[in-house]
């Protein structure tokens, strides 16, 4: 009996420890701009292609568009990109074209993603010779959620196009970007939105449903320039529909009903049901596994202080 308490003192010993140990907190892989273009020309060399040209400007349309979406709090696209990249002066003025592939999630690795883009429409810059340059951004939003975002672009008709060095070191600066929260309709059923610093046109436009050229003709706005703090009617109020009115028509007399008698409901009373009392285990309070650790660790150690004085010490003095 005294060998089982031992050796059960020894074993609460070496576990108490493990116990007590704090909790590691573990961290989401994540996947950097530069690991997405060389896949992407990684790819393209296996098609054949020649590699993309990193642009800075690319790089810069694709991390705000991956700021946008953590602002927003949601995994879509968001407007035009051509219009974007345009906008930002790729191309130099000349027509381009251009493509996004998007992503989200809170923990990923660079196998996931060609996985996601696998399908043949996100694999038009990988296999399609027309596009010549690439840009790569990704944002981690305060909900743990990391938004991917690949640009891919060229000049339309063989254009020539020089774009400024490239810098894939360090993120690309971009904007304050504002989340866009729809307003509640007034009473009469218009929308009047108030633009907010770090608002764009085509974001705004795609948070309500609409398209940018309906918000420019309900504005009278030439352009897609904006201004912080100006009312953009969204929706006009509704028109008003005449009601016609009614003729009172005179009631007949109605008979006066006779009394029938309501026959009884019988009620059937209802047998309570017993509530179960909770057990043991889920009446105890919750204890800290750090605390209880220590406790146990305590409790070890003065057992086996109590049994190494009632085998040793105790014995050697009676003698």
């Amino acid at each position: 009996m005294r060998r089982i308490i031992i050796a059960l003192l020894v074993l609460l010993t070496i576990v108490t420890p493990v116990l007590a140990l704090p909790q590691v907190n573990v961290t989401a892989a994540t996947i950097t701009p530069g690991e997405i273009i060389s896949m992407v020309n990684s790819l393209r060399t296996g098609y054949g292609l020649p590699a993309l040209i990193e642009d800075s400007i690319l790089n810069s349309t694709a991390y705000s568009t991956a700021a946008q979406m953590a602002a927003n709090g949601v995994c879509a696209h968001i407007g035009n990109a051509r219009e974007r990249i345009a906008a930002a002066g790729f191309g130099g003025g000349a027509t381009i074209f251009a493509t996004e592939n998007m992503a989200c999630a809170v923990s990923a690795d660079i196998g996931w993603l060609q996985s996601v883009w696998s399908d043949e429409v996100h694999m038009w810059p990988m296999t399609q010779s027309k596009y010549t340059h690439v840009g790569a951004g990704s944002y981690t939003g305060g909900n743990g959620t990391t938004y991917y975002v690949l640009h891919a672009a060229y000049v339309a008709d063989g254009g020539s196009y020089s774009p400024p060095a490239a810098n894939s070191t360090s993120a690309p600066t971009v904007q304050y970007v504002e989340p866009v929260f729809t307003v509640t309709p007034q009473a009469d059923g218009s929308i009047i939105h108030v633009v907010k610093y770090g608002q764009a046109l085509f974001t705004i436009a795609t948070w309500y449903g609409v398209t940018v050229e309906q918000i420019k003709q309900l504005n009278n706005l030439i352009n897609d320039n904006i201004y912080v703090g100006q009312d953009l009617i969204i929706r006009l109020a509704p028109t008003a529909t005449i009601t016609p009115t009614r003729t009172t028509t005179p009631r007949q007399p109605t008979r006066t009903p006779s009394l029938t008698s309501t026959p009884t409901k019988q009620v059937t009373p209802r047998t309570p049901t017993p509530t179960q009392k909770p057990g043991l285990l889920e009446s105890l309070p919750r204890i800290d596994r750090q605390w209880l650790g220590f406790g146990l660790l305590i409790l070890s150690a003065l057992g086996l202080l109590v049994v190494l004085f009632l085998e040793f010490i105790r014995p050697r003095l009676k003698k």
